[in-house]
């Protein structure tokens, strides 16, 4: 697969990949570390969460380690934190390579990634002290939401700089997903923002607003950022042409649509109109799937992913398996029968964790095993190689247990509440997926320790000699000075 597609309109020469790596070095990086750090802390805070839902005496003592504060941190640590910082890592240089020119205002990603940073530490701090809007799906505290939006713009500012930097006759798709996640990342937050805590609505209003700042900002923004990788890395590893332009761009249309709107319960004490179009939205999300998964297969035609030797490639393999999966729960949302059946089950909940960890993690785990030893001009060999096994297979077995306690299990505890049983049957039909999804749990944290020690171990190796910080600041300064930064 070619990154650049045409000829530039612009008479911009394009800039070699080694000057390009080097100019994304230290903020990518910084980025890549961060959401390392984080994903371990999410998966943490999600295990001691997962104690406290099926063992209620577990911390009796601790009030500010209750399952509501646990949950919205592990959710913010993996949407914000470990997201956040691995999904714009990830943009800034896919977007450096497919445009050909070098990181533009290096500087501007670092001083908007400490920020970022800052505001998710801030959001956990509060979410711990009990400060927090109160909106399942939104937990985001007034300050830490704006030093976020600030954040984000920075970061953005450097992205859109080297997006229009040097012009192509025809873009690929990646590049369309990745700048909509720019985009709607500040929409969906400033909505929600204002909806939800500056001047939040009352009543009915509240529910929806609140499940569509949470779809959007998981559906739309990091669904985005995961398929952006999964249409780059698989054609460009396996040498292949994306089978159909075509097909890209209708997904695409479709996600950005839909996204926002899918999945919401039909029990919920909101207007029967507003019911009805999530499920249309639902039932319509099957085009989403049929034109990624048909795209992605035909491309892939005759080339095993998951039990390819390439490492990305098994990683992006399991990540379409995922999203296939969710898409697909997505979609039969839409029929009445089965919305009843799971709405109050653990099902949501799995669900949300095979899309986060299955689709998403796994998608960002092999574009950071691809991209970082890259980053230091080492294409072949990675520090601690042996480790990328580890985190596939355990995050790989998190993801299969959990969706297997969704989609499995809780059937029984949709059947049991439809039915006239006892207290004593209904709370075992209910606590039986969350025991079994928390074995998941632990391969997830496990997963995540050696994701961290493998980036730890790189950054060691590598960070040495010329390859020190203070290197690396000075070659950005270089780069800015030499007009990487126009």
């Amino acid at each position: 697969m070619s990154e650049n597609t045409d000829s530039a309109a612009n008479p911009a020469p394009e800039a070699k990949p080694e000057a390009i790596n080097a100019s994304c070095r230290l903020p990518v990086l910084f980025l890549f570390f961060s959401a390392a750090i984080w994903v371990v802390q999410a998966s943490a805070v999600g295990v001691l969460g997962s104690l406290s839902m099926h063992m209620p005496g577990f911390l009796p003592d601790f009030p500010y380690l209750t399952y509501g504060r646990l949950e919205a941190n592990a959710w913010v640590a993996f949407l914000f934190g470990f997201g956040g910082n691995a999904g714009l890592g990830l943009t800034l240089w896919m977007l450096s390579r497919l445009r050909g020119m070098k990181l533009a205002r290096p500087g501007f990603v670092v001083a908007g990634a400490v920020l970022w940073n800052v505001g998710v530490t801030a959001a956990m701090v509060g979410i711990t002290m009990g400060d927090q809007p109160g909106v399942p799906g939104y937990e985001l505290p007034a300050y830490a939401g704006r030093v976020l939006f600030v954040g984000h713009a920075l970061i953005a500012f450097s992205a859109v700089l080297t997006y229009f930097s040097r012009r192509h006759k025809q873009l690929y798709p990646s590049s369309w997903y990745l700048i909509a996640s720019l985009v709607v990342f500040p929409w969906i937050l400033g909505t929600a923002h204002w909806l939800l805590v500056e001047n939040p609505v009352r009543g009915a209003a509240q529910i929806p607003a609140a499940h569509w700042a949470a779809t959007s900002l998981q559906q739309v923004w990091l669904g985005s950022m995961g398929l952006a990788a999964l249409i780059y890395f698989i054609p460009k590893i396996i040498q292949r042409e994306l089978h159909s332009r075509q097909w890209a761009g209708f997904g695409f249309w479709m996600l950005l649509i839909l996204g926002g709107w899918v999945n919401l319960n039909s029990g919920s004490p909101i207007p029967v109109w507003s019911i009805k179009l999530s499920q249309l939205a639902s039932m319509l999300y099957i085009f989403v799937l049929v034109a990624v998964c048909w795209n992605l297969l035909q491309t892939a035609k005759g080339v095993p992913l998951i039990g390819s030797r390439d490492l990305t490639l098994k990683f992006m393999g399991a990540s379409f398996a995922s999203w296939a999966l969710v898409a697909f729960y997505t979609f039969g949302n839409s029929i009445v029968e089965w919305n009843n059946l799971l709405q109050f089950t653990y099902a949501a909940t799995a669900m949300r964790h095979v899309f986060a960890w299955g689709f998403f993690a796994m998608a960002m785990f092999g574009a950071i095993y691809y991209v970082a030893p890259r980053l230091f001009g080492n294409e072949v060999d990675w520090a601690c190689s042996g480790t990328y096994k580890w985190v596939f297979y355990l995050t790989g077995f998190g993801v299969a247990v959990v969706a297997l306690a969704g989609m499995g299990f809780s059937y029984g505890h949709g059947h049991a509440l439809q039915e006239s049983v006892g207290a004593d049957v209904l709370a075992k039909k209910a606590l039986m997926p969350m025991r079994i999804a928390f074995l998941g749990e632990l391969a997830f944290l496990a997963g995540s320790l050696i994701f961290l020690c493998s980036i730890a171990c790189l950054l060691f190796r590598n960070c040495c000699g010329e390859c020190n910080p203070m290197s690396l600041i000075r070659q950005c300064r270089a780069t800015e000075s030499e007009g990487g930064a126009q």
